[in-house]
């Protein structure tokens, strides 16, 4: 909660700079320029993105928790090693598909629906904290500390470290400042409300968990080492919970407390991730697409159904990829609000600030090196998938370049050096981890061998993509050299021809001076006279003119 009231100190600063749409992507923007911004947009959309692929893959549980073995029946297929039932994976297909339609044809319900939603999950857990917490105090099991043999600060900053996964969304409210109908500096006790709020949902939930245990299991951490083993009610343990201290209502209470959790993240999920998408395309970074709403639900929609597929057991790859997007995204922020603090004299976000950029890179570092925390924060499915999703990057990447004026995207090698560089990390950390869980040499063998060609194609592609773009912007300046060029020559044949047109017209009309004042001084009648003033006030009419275009 501490950390992410820093993160909400420094959104909010900004946020009452300016009631300019764009939130995130326009502080940075600002801060560091376009090149900056399109990185902490882009990894922030990835948080989003798994977030409501997250929620929708989530009503397995539901399914699984309910229905027990029945839920295994039917249709199925292995995925890296995980069975998937047909009618949990057509569950959240539906569901995610229902919400992005809805969002396209009726988005004033389903707005509606989603305050609901809110108020369902928040009485929800109020009711359920009243009736179960008092049981989790008296049961004994709280006051119980297990570790697994490590520290338990080693232990606590492990959970700790998924901080941005547990509490993204709330800075969803920077990208809609334009369209509050009360004063900005309002918002910031309505997020720092939302956070403590979350974090006593929290506190109470995890309590709620070790109220009871079932029959069996001498203590919490018995239970918890257990629940594999476990199929149905007792395989979740706040299910477990309610229903022996609430008995059936308890049960009811709960699962519908639960789906209401997954709904709002799905459409808060949704309309975080739209709003992204479109800022990116207003500024030209994505393609114009993307501004029309159906264009980017539909995408969200595809993307999020295609990873439904996979499963829930596929959920600890994506948590990772969701605690990495939203850290890159908070950093920047905070980056960005102790940069412009700085020029405004603003000591407090100052101090903000850098302690929110600090605990970024401390969270960034450890999510990405292996063996500093007692688990590892990023498995090796999440890696491939990180560098997947670098490589995605790379292809907009390369379209922006190719749209985008130098001077519109002058930051063009940072985000090129830090999508390859992140793409052949990620790609070698995957391949590595990989080997090492390999059970013996032949294995070893085969995965180095898969994996490297993999690794091969990711890294040829990124590199082939970079290179192309290096030379664009190479003759995107030779372009603007020959411009530069021809301007001279151009500058140089006008002088020239000023110069011509200086003298070529002066000597004819110095002579017919000349010869005009000549002619003055010899007889001549009255009538030749007046011709010769004529002609003498004509070619000085006229050579003030020259002069004047001269």
């Amino acid at each position: 909660m501490v950390i992410m009231l820093i993160v909400a100190r420094n959104i909010s600063y900004l946020m009452g700079r300016t009631s300019i749409t764009g939130g995130i992507y326009t502080y940075t923007k600002e801060a560091f320029g376009r090149d900056h911004a399109f990185l902490s947009s882009w990894f922030l959309c990835l948080s989003y993105l798994t977030i409501v692929f997250l929620n929708g893959t989530a009503l397995f549980i539901i399914v699984r928790t309910l229905m027990g073995e029945r839920a295994h029946q039917g249709i199925s297929y292995v995925v890296a090693g995980n069975t998937i039932y047909l009618k949990e994976t057509f569950l959240s297909v539906a569901v995610l598909a229902g919400v992005g339609l809805m969002f396209i044809a009726a988005k004033a319900v389903l707005q509606r629906l989603f305050t609901v939603f809110s108020l369902i999950l928040a009485t929800g857990i109020a009711v359920i904290s009243v009736f179960c917490l008092p049981h989790a105090f008296s049961s004994g099991f709280i006051w119980t500390f297990g570790t697994a043999g490590i520290s338990r600060a080693n232990a606590i900053f492990s959970i700790a470290i998924l901080a941005p996964w547990a509490f993204v969304g709330f800075e969803i409210t920077s990208f809609e400042t334009a369209h509050f109908d009360f004063p900005v500096r309002k918002s910031a006790r309505i997020i720092v409300t939302s956070i403590i709020i979350a974090t006593m949902a929290y506190i109470s939930m995890t309590l709620i968990s070790v109220a009871s245990v079932p029959d069996g299991f001498s203590s919490w951490m018995d239970y918890v080492a257990g629940l594999d083993d476990l199929k149905g009610i007792d395989s979740v343990p706040t299910f477990h919970v309610a229903r022996s201290v609430m008995e059936k209502a308890g049960l009811i209470l709960m699962t519908v407390t639960a789906v209401s959790a997954i709904m709002t993240g799905i459409i808060g999920g949704y309309r975080a991730t739209t709003r992204v998408l479109s800022t990116m395309a207003e500024d030209r970074i994505l393609s114009e697409k993307f501004s029309s709403t159906t264009y980017s639900i539909l995408f969200i929609m595809a993307i999020a159904i295609a990873l439904s597929l996979f499963g829930r057991n596929t959920l600890i790859w994506f948590v990772d990829l969701t605690s990495f997007g939203a850290i890159v995204g908070f950093g920047y922020t905070s980056a960005a609000a102790y940069k412009i603090a700085r020029m405004e004299d603003n000591n407090r976000v100052v101090i903000s600030g850098m302690a929110g950029a600090v605990i970024s890179v401390i969270f960034a570092v450890v999510q990405m090196v292996p063996g500093i925390l007692a688990m590892d924060a990023m498995g090796s499915e999440a890696f491939l998938l990180l560098s997947l999703w670098c490589l995605l990057g790379f292809v907009f990447y390369w379209r922006t370049v190719e749209r985008s004026t130098l001077t519109e995207y002058s930051g063009l090698f940072a985000s090129g050096t830090v999508l390859f560089a992140l793409l052949l990390y990620s790609a070698l950390m995957w391949l590595a981890k990989r080997i090492l869980v390999a059970p013996d040499a032949d294995q070893m063998r085969l995965t180095l061998t898969r994996g490297g060609a993999i690794l091969l194609i990711l890294v040829f592609v990124g590199l082939a993509i970079m290179l192309y773009v290096q030379n664009l912007v190479r003759e995107k300046h030779a372009a603007v050299e020959r411009e530069k060029i021809h301007a001279v020559e151009s500058s140089l044949a006008k002088s020239q021809f000023l110069f011509n047109m200086s003298h070529d017209i002066r000597t004819p009309m110095n002579a017919i001076i000349g010869y005009t004042n000549l002619a003055r001084k010899g007889e001549a009648s009255d009538e030749v006279k007046g011709f010769l003033d004529k002609i003498e006030n004509s070619s000085q009419h006229l050579l003030a003119l020259i002069n004047d275009i001269l």
